[in-house]
């Protein structure tokens, strides 16, 4: 659009510039509020867009409200330092007495003192797994593997890190005394079933110290005796499974972590001695989850009060801002309903815990929901089954919904994709399409419009200069007659 009123009423005098600007001003008019309904459109997608961002955190929060999280178990050991217990979701109640005889074990040899610069021989060291049997050595279905002694690992620390390296199910370490050092071998896994043998191949050459120092069989080894055995390997512990009772029945197990004898509970062994372990009802799991919900309902509360704000609040909005959503019923609507769902109870649920307010839900003078947790625990105590159900997936049979399944039926036509929410931003972006072609209509109109009135005033510019240009030349014509005539 051009520059408007530029170089009118030059020759004229006239404000024929101003007058061009005003007049535009008074045609844009109709431009500028569809503009303002463009921006407003606009404005109202973001809001919906944020409505929906929490009724999707809010259906999150409601979906987590699972029935595990009402019928979760703690485990008790009354000494806990014989044994502990952790229950999952799958635990049931239980008590049970346990007596633990002795803990699983890994296998570990030693060796004679070397000196601390002692070079070994060229060679090979294989390790095998496996178990003690009939006063033998068995291997295990675990492949053998072999680490090979060569001039660059050929001493104790060399063939420590070399074993290490190998990850072959067998650590290794040294321990250092006035004798010298020792090289000593652990399973990496406790267990009758989980010993090792170490044969050696050596090539003889390179060193002072032949590799079979070092070869090692569980079955014939001598045991570990304060002087050492310098001949080579000696047992230092033998690989043992955790023997233990419960309830009087004989147990063992290959490891100190117990995790297959009472389903969804683990038992870590943790020394010999009696103890009594069970399980009892945690409301801390439908406590958190609860509170999740809580927060999310809050949240989407004070996005949809910020969005709908008609007056200045103390609480919600900012003060003396109209929200993008004021006075849309959508808005009203929704948070009625989530009112709704916390006070109406769960069809065909009976007795004392039938609603969310019957477990501590509830709502304070500034309409934010609450959690009264001492409320909830009392319920999970007097009867963590009835709660566990509020929440369990059709409780009824057929036709029957959970309130978790009431939110989602509640909350799912506003955040499915398009839903009630979607519809509206698609029926805005329409809107604003068509306003934008509008715009460019009348922007192209006011430029004809522009262009009518400038040509106009142009040729007024010009027809008064004219004639004020004439006005000039009579009046000098006037004046030389009358001279004339003195």
């Amino acid at each position: 659009m051009a520059s408007v009123g530029s170089a009118l009423g030059v020759g004229s005098g006239l404000e024929l510039s101003t007058l061009l600007t005003n007049l535009m001003a008074a045609e844009k008019v109709p431009l500028t509020k569809l503009q303002a309904q463009a921006t407003s459109a606009q404005t109202k997608i973001s809001a919906l867009g944020q409505l929906k961002s929490s009724l999707s955190s809010l259906l999150t929060a409601a979906s987590g409200l699972t029935p595990e999280k009402f019928t979760g178990l703690v485990g008790s050991s009354s000494d806990s330092s014989v044994a502990f217990i952790t229950a999952d979701n799958k635990a049931g109640k239980i008590s049970h007495k346990l007596d633990v005889t002795s803990l699983a074990q890994a296998e570990k040899a030693v060796s004679g003192a070397l000196a601390n610069d002692a070079q070994l021989n060229a060679g090979t060291l294989t390790f095998k797994l496996g178990k003690v049997e009939n006063g033998s050595f068995v291997a295990g279905e675990a492949e053998a593997k072999s680490i090979v002694i060569d001039a660059t690992n050929n001493t104790l620390s060399g063939l420590r890190d070399a074993i290490n390296k190998a990850e072959m199910g067998v650590t290794a370490s040294l321990v250092t005394d006035g004798s010298g050092s020792r090289l000593v071998l652990t399973s990496t896994t406790t267990g009758a079933a989980n010993a090792f043998q170490v044969t050696s191949s050596d090539s003889g050459a390179g060193g002072t110290r032949s590799l079979d120092f070092f070869d090692y069989d569980p079955a014939t080894a001598p045991s570990y005796s304060s002087g050492g055995s310098p001949a080579g390997m000696s047992r230092l512990q033998a690989g043992a499974d955790a023997q233990f009772k419960l309830d009087g029945m004989e147990v063992t197990s290959a490891t100190n972590t117990v995790t297959s004898v009472l389903d969804g509970v683990t038992i870590t062994l943790q020394k010999s001695g009696t103890t009594t372990i069970a399980t009892n009802p945690s409301p801390s799991g439908g406590a958190a989850a609860l509170q999740s919900l809580v927060t999310a309902y809050n949240s989407f509360l004070n996005v949809a009060a910020a969005l709908s704000a008609n007056a200045p609040s103390e609480t919600r909005g900012k003060a003396g801002t109209t929200g993008p959503l004021a006075g849309d019923g959508l808005v009203r609507d929704l948070t009625a309903r989530m009112r709704n769902e916390v006070f109406s109870p769960m069809q065909g649920a009976t007795g004392p815990y039938t609603t969310l307010a019957s477990l501590g839900v509830g709502f304070d003078q500034d309409g934010a929901l609450t959690l009264d947790t001492d409320k909830f625990n009392k319920a999970m105590a007097a009867d963590p089954s009835a709660v566990s159900r509020l929440f369990t997936p059709k409780p009824f049979g057929e036709g029957s919904q959970s309130l978790v399944e009431r939110f989602t039926a509640q909350l799912s036509p506003y955040t499915d994709s398009k839903g009630v929410i979607d519809s509206r931003t698609d029926g805005l972006k329409s809107t604003i399409k068509t306003l934008e072609t509008q715009q460019n209509q009348m922007s192209n109109r006011l430029e004809q419009i522009e262009a009518r009135y400038r040509q106009q005033f142009t040729a007024l510019d010009s027809l008064l200069t004219q004639l004020n240009n004439t006005g000039s030349f009579l009046t000098q014509q006037i004046e030389a007659l009358k001279n004339l005539n003195k």
